[in-house]
């Protein structure tokens, strides 16, 4: 029949043109053509490991930093054990109102940050905050020192994305990866080596270009707003903080949590992070300081843009440094 026939030879012409594209990609894959070897055409950032594997950016941050076999890198002249404790006795004394440790990645690693907070002299603080980090070694990095900041205040201060970085075992280095495996989640790609390299893989480069561009369309073309594997995510913050009241409780700490947000989380819309996150505080009764209500309310008191609250590196500026410092200062002196 003739209309069997057109339909066959228009399945044979797209399959023909799949292939001729599938093969162009490929050739610019081998022959590593930059403009079409770019992962946000391919991946998501906050979904896929292909997309860091891919990713050619690389820090070195080894001229900065200590290597360290659980958390990849440390700050210097910062004391962070290679082992996890245990056993460690509580030391009954006083809780020590003037000393604080901070844990976070790159908002309480900032310079503008930590300015603000040092300019109070009478606060001594330990600083294990390192930028790059994921939820997941901002929580490492507490486990392995909770013993060393007894009875003190302990703050974690995180940008919500931070917590995607959790499912990555590689971003720009060698990272360390929670792994849900017999009913309980296991520390794997440890001890970290720095200098091993990324597995090369292949993949079907028209398939993930499509769906990415789908996966896409239906976000409004902002990425972060992906729900790609949104109960692993929640189970490991689930996972994390559990064991960090647990933790506190032992060794006498007060928590405070400063959450941190994207310029587009106030100028177009928040992703499910923020709901989920701000609910889990409040049910849990943690003192949660939350930036975007700050600079929400902040805005419309002064008339302020919300754009005069973020720097040329997507953080918060001094402005607003010192509008979240000021409710964290507010929140600290009274508890």
């Amino acid at each position: 029949m003739y209309w069997l026939k057109l339909v066959k030879k228009k399945i044979l012409t797209v399959v023909i043109y799949i292939f001729l594209f599938e093969i162009l990609f490929q050739t610019a894959f081998f022959a590593d053509f930059k403009f079409i070897k770019q992962p946000d055409l391919f991946y998501n950032g906050y979904c896929d490991q292909k997309y860091w594997n891919l990713n050619e950016k690389r820090i070195n941050y080894r001229k900065k930093y200590l290597p360290h076999s659980i958390l990849s890198f440390q700050k210097k002249g910062i004391f962070i054990p290679h082992k996890f404790h245990q056993n460690k006795l509580v030391e009954k004394k006083e809780f020590l109102k003037n000393e604080i440790a901070l844990y976070g990645a790159s908002y309480l690693d900032h310079p503008e940050f930590k300015n603000i907070l040092e300019d109070n002299k009478n606060l001594i603080i330990n600083n294990y905050a390192l930028e790059s980090y994921g939820l997941d070694q901002t929580y490492l990095s507490y486990k392995l020192t909770s013993h060393l900041n007894q009875n003190k205040t302990i703050v974690f201060g995180f940008l919500l994305e931070d917590l995607d970085r959790s499912i990555f075992n590689f971003r720009e280095y060698q990272k360390v990866q929670f792994i849900f495996d017999n009913n309980k989640f296991e520390l794997k790609n440890t001890p970290i080596k720095l200098n091993k390299e990324v597995v090369k893989s292949y993949d079907f480069y028209l398939y993930r270009f499509l769906k990415n561009f789908y996966n896409l369309s239906v976000n409004k073309f902002d990425p972060r707003l992906s729900k790609c594997k949104i109960d692993n995510k929640k189970d490991l913050f689930n996972y994390y903080f559990q064991n960090i009241v647990n933790e506190s409780k032992k060794y006498n700490q007060k928590i405070i949590v400063i959450t941190f947000n994207l310029q587009q989380d106030l100028t177009t819309t928040t992703s499910w992070r923020y709901k989920f996150i701000k609910n889990y505080f409040a049910k849990h009764n943690i003192i949660h300081i939350d930036s975007l209500e700050i600079m929400n309310n902040k805005s419309i008191e002064t008339n302020e843009k919300i754009e005069n609250y973020f720097g040329l590196d997507a953080h918060n500026n001094k402005k607003s440094f010192h509008y979240i410092i000021d409710e964290f200062l507010s929140i600290y002196r009274a508890i």
